[in-house]
């Protein structure tokens, strides 16, 4: 039986945390990490995987999620 994952918090992220959408149904997060980068994460069934955003995104195909609920909505349909 598969392991129900628990959704991630808003508290769960550094401040400054940017909630994209790619192409309607991938969630994104852009981080930023403490020497001073940045991170892409992909949420796609729950579990972050590291995202080259310099290979997949493309003018667009993303976008700034409308608040922190419509990014998780997609994190959990993708569960």
């Amino acid at each position: 039986m598969k392991k129900k994952m628990k959704p991630p918090a808003l508290k769960d992220f550094q401040p400054g945390t940017v909630f994209i959408i790619k192409e309607f149904d991938v969630p994104l997060t852009h981080s930023p990490t403490p020497d001073g980068g940045w991170l892409w994460l992909n949420w796609f069934g729950g579990t972050p995987s590291p995202y080259d955003e310099r290979k997949f995104l493309k003018q667009g195909n993303h976008w700034p999620a409308a608040s922190f609920e419509e990014w998780l909505a997609l994190v959990q349909d993708s569960l």
